[in-house]
Parts: structure tokens; sequence; C-alpha cells
């Protein structure tokens, strides 16, 4: 289990699968978010494990923007091809044939290398790079906000490296029933996913700290 705690709160939130934290006074909800995105210079935010260790930076997904998340940016598919390297590892035989296919490219590139009028070199190929050159990157079909938000939830799934994962200010965007999805996916899933929302949402389970600064609960179980 997490906990997230900032200085307007007497005692910290602890995050378990899905949170929603409301912030009702702009100001504070503003702060909140610069502090999560710039989350390794964060001075008034603190997010950590029971036994107080603190979350980094790269542990933490963060999502202000739904649709204009790329799911195939360069930092998803690092991790994805490291995620697969260690797949690849811990099969010896198709790992082996990999690398003697790679070699005899190489090999065959060398040759033609040797012929050109310039004096032309080349590095040996990693296997995340091969990934990279064969094009392999995540398939995408989502027409609707939802849907988007259920590719990022799969993705976040199988990305080892990360703890947490925030999305600002989705609610609006969605139906009782996709966000009851949501939080089935997250308790089946047991995925650390937190949202920030700048407004109630009407039956939902909600962590609200009011315009006073008064932190309650609603419709908690």
């Amino acid at each position: 289990m997490m906990n997230l705690n900032f200085s307007i709160l007497d005692e910290p939130i602890n995050l378990s699968n899905l949170t929603t934290l409301v912030v009702e006074d702009v100001r504070v909800f503003a702060n909140l978010v610069r502090e999560i995105y710039n989350f390794d210079n964060a001075e008034d935010l603190k997010i950590y494990d029971d036994k107080f260790k603190s979350l980094k930076a790269e542990e933490v997904l963060t999502i202000t923007d739904v649709l204009g998340f790329d799911v195939n940016s360069r930092s998803v598919l690092k991790q994805i091809y490291g995620d697969l390297e260690i797949q690849l590892n811990e099969k010896p035989e198709v790992k082996s044939m990999i690398d003697k296919m790679t070699a005899t490219l190489a090999e065959l590139v060398g040759y033609e290398l040797l012929d050109h009028e310039l004096d032309l070199e080349q590095d040996e190929i990693t296997v995340q790079e091969l990934f990279q050159a064969l094009g392999i990157k995540i398939e995408t079909t989502s027409d609707t906000i939802f849907e988007k938000i259920f590719e990022i939830l799969q993705i976040f799934k199988y990305l080892s490296k990360k703890q947490l994962l925030i999305f600002v200010n989705v609610s609006s965007y969605l139906t009782m029933a996709e966000l009851e999805s949501i939080k089935e996916f997250s308790d089946l899933q047991n995925l650390t996913i937190l949202l920030l929302e700048p407004r109630k949402i009407t039956g939902f389970p909600q962590y609200v700290l009011d315009s006073d600064y008064f932190l309650y609960m609603e419709n908690m179980v």
C-alpha cells in the first residue's frame, strides 16, 4: 500500500487499488498537479510505501491528457522492449537463433560497407535495437476516451517499473458504469491508481478536500 501526503493534510491518504481524491480549492488543485507533474523536484508532495520509502519519478506514470498520451512513446516502448528481452533470455534456444541471424545480417551489411567509397563502420546491434528496427509497437484500437483509458491501464499493468498511475481530471469524460469498470479492473489486477479531480463525483467513493481544507470520505464502503 502507498501513501500520499502534502502540507495541508493532517494525515496521509492511503492509496490502494483505485483511489479518488477531489480537491475543491482551485489553487491547491493546481499546485498539486504541478507537484505531481514535476515529481522529481516536488517540495510539498510526498508519496511513499508502508516502509516510508519514497517513490521515484520513474515509478510514477501521470496522465494529464488522455487523448494526447502516446501509448507508443519512447519511454513506454523502452520498458516493453526490456520486458521482451527478459522474456527472450528465458528461452535460450530462441535467443541463440536470433543472435545467429543478427550476426549473419551484420556480416552481410559489413561486406557492403567495405565496398563503399567512404570509411564506414557499424556497431553491434542490440536486441532492443532489433525490436525497434522491426517496428514492434502496441496496437491501438480505441475510439472513445474510455477505451483509450483502458489501453493505458493494460499498458501500465505490464510496465514493471511503474508503481503508481495518476489520472488528472478524467471523470468528466466517464459515465458511472465506466468508472465502476475501471475500479473493478484495478481491483482484479491489483493496480494502484489515483484519480485526481477538481469536483466531486456523485455516488462514487472518494476523498474530498473541501475549500476549507477539511478532508473527509464520501461514499466509502
